[in-house]
């Protein structure tokens, strides 16, 4: 039975060594004295470098960023190689000959380290979007994470606002917008374009175009974003749907240069970034909601206490005082004085009455859940004609108007603010509020407010702006439009418009009858 020796290296001649170097997955090249050129490229390195040993030896070694040696041993360096990433360990070997010999090993890492940033933007935007100030704030730290662990060249997300419109909301690189790049999809849109958000929007599915950029340039119904496309250099655009609790909420888009579309990984990738950031979307939402129900049972709190406190103490005042009025007027002896005291006291308390009353129904207006807006309108109307001794007529259909509670809720308030606001400012005489269905299949909804007070300039830089913009922001959610006529010294028109609002079963008569 033989024993095996430990042959030593060196031993084994120069073919060995040779072949060694070739079979090494690692790329090996020795380069020159000076180490300015290549002398010899193992087949790992050739592959590495995308070139021919017969082209390597005649190109400059600085052409490939690759060191040369000159940094000490084992000084690692990372280099840039088109979009790939190369590691780099230079050496300097001592041989029988003259000079030492130059060499550079190397190796691709563009998928390792592109891995790691990929791992290191998990974690880093799981914390930004926890943290996050704002959903604009957690998708802009997001998008910029993205960026910096991918090839892309600027990302951008886009977010389903509540009139049905996308929304630039977190971006970042050489993303090619500018303030009316929204107005400008619009535009594209209603020329017919093939809107590729829109699309990945309805289907759920991702997309990815080589070339979207020259497609759009060559198509005139993306002739609003041409001036924009021509100062970018992308080349290919990935869409990936933002999916939460099976329903999508937007739309992420990746730009990349030519040459650098995503891989399958990449996507993998976006894919995930695309859920966090639908989480991160639905949790902003749910939060809105939660803390417009907290401040609405706050508001729902406090018109019970103030019904169960104070207005039932001012009820008790307006009996008592009452009961002391006719004492004072059955006495033996008549007290003109204190007679008349009571009933100015009494009026008083009546008239605080009164105002609770409608402070109450204005923070709790359950008519408004039990009967409906227009019955909410007409008691809200008698409220104030109790409280301010002002006229307010009331035009609306006799029957219920086919709302969700949300749409309501809002209608009321724009209602509620129109004409407290005639009251409290336009010094008003007398109030309109007109409620109608429109358009040709009455399943438009006019709302007006009128009134024949003093007016004022709707464009003025009024403190607050007498509620105009929360009303119109409300209008707004709804799809609807939102106007004031008014002018110094003239009366107030303030109108809401929403389309296509009222579903109606086919027995309800559309129209309706005024009164």
């Amino acid at each position: 039975m033989g024993h095996s020796s430990n042959v030593p290296l060196e031993s084994m001649g120069l073919p060995v060594l040779v072949e060694l170097v070739e079979s090494a997955v690692e790329g090996i090249a020795v380069l020159s004295p000076c180490g300015e050129r290549f002398q010899h490229v193992n087949r790992a390195g050739c592959h590495i470098l995308g070139r021919s040993l017969e082209e390597l030896l005649s190109s400059p070694v600085a052409d490939f960023s690759l060191p040369a040696a000159g940094a000490g041993p084992d000084a690692v360096a990372v280099v840039a190689l088109g979009d790939r990433e190369i590691e780099c360990v230079p050496a300097v070997v001592p041989t029988p000959l003259d000079e030492p010999v130059r060499v550079v090993r190397f190796r691709d890492v563009t998928d390792a380290r592109r891995q790691e940033r990929r791992l290191k933007a998990f974690s880093r935007t799981s914390a930004s979007i926890a943290f996050a100030e704002s959903l604009t704030t957690g998708l802009d730290s997001l998008a910029r994470n993205v960026r910096h662990a991918s090839a892309m060249e600027a990302c951008t997300f886009l977010i389903m606002d509540d009139q049905g419109e996308l929304r630039q909301v977190g971006t970042y690189g050489d993303y090619p917008g500018t303030p009316d790049y929204e107005d400008r999809l619009k535009a594209c849109r209603e020329l017919g374009a093939p809107l590729l958000s829109a699309q990945v929007f309805e289907t759920g599915k991702p997309v990815v175009v080589e070339g979207w950029r020259e497609l759009t340039l060559a198509d005139e119904r993306f002739a609003p974003l041409h001036e924009i496309s021509q100062r970018q250099s992308w080349h290919t655009i990935a869409v990936l749907p933002l999916i939460v609790r099976g329903s999508t909420v937007g739309v992420f888009n990746g730009f990349y240069l030519k040459g650098s579309q995503p891989s399958d990984s990449d996507l993998a990738f976006l894919s995930a970034i695309a859920d966090q950031a639908a989480v991160a979307v639905d949790n902003a939402r749910m939060l809105v909601q939660l803390e417009a129900k907290a401040a609405l049972d706050e508001r729902h709190r406090l018109a019970r206490d103030l019904h169960d406190s104070v207005s039932q103490a001012l009820f008790s005042m307006t009996l008592r005082s009452r009961a002391v009025q006719m004492l004072a007027e059955q006495a033996r002896y008549p007290m003109p004085e204190v007679t008349a005291g009571l009933t100015e006291l009494r009026d008083l308390v009546q008239g605080a009455l009164a105002e609770m009353r409608a402070l109450i129904f204005q923070l709790r207006p359950e008519t408004l859940h039990e009967e409906g807006l227009i019955s909410a309108v007409r008691r809200h109307a008698a409220a104030i004609e109790a409280r301010h001794h002002i006229p307010v007529l009331v035009e609306c259909p006799q029957h219920s108007l086919p709302l969700l509670p949300e749409q309501e809720t809002n209608l009321f308030r724009v209602v509620s603010e129109a004409v407290i606001n005639a009251v409290k400012h336009a010094e008003a005489q007398r109030l309109r509020v007109h409620i109608r269905c429109e358009g040709t299949d009455g399943r438009d909804l006019l709302i007006e407010v009128c009134d024949d007070g003093q007016g004022f300039d709707p464009d003025a830089p009024y403190p607050g702006h007498l509620g105009l913009v929360s009303m119109s922001e409300r209008i707004a959610r709804l799809g609807g439009t939102f106007t004031v006529v008014s002018a110094p010294g003239q009366p107030t028109t303030v109108r809401a418009l929403l389309p296509g609002v009222l579903r109606f079963p086919d027995d309800v008569t559309k129209e309706g009858t005024m009164q």
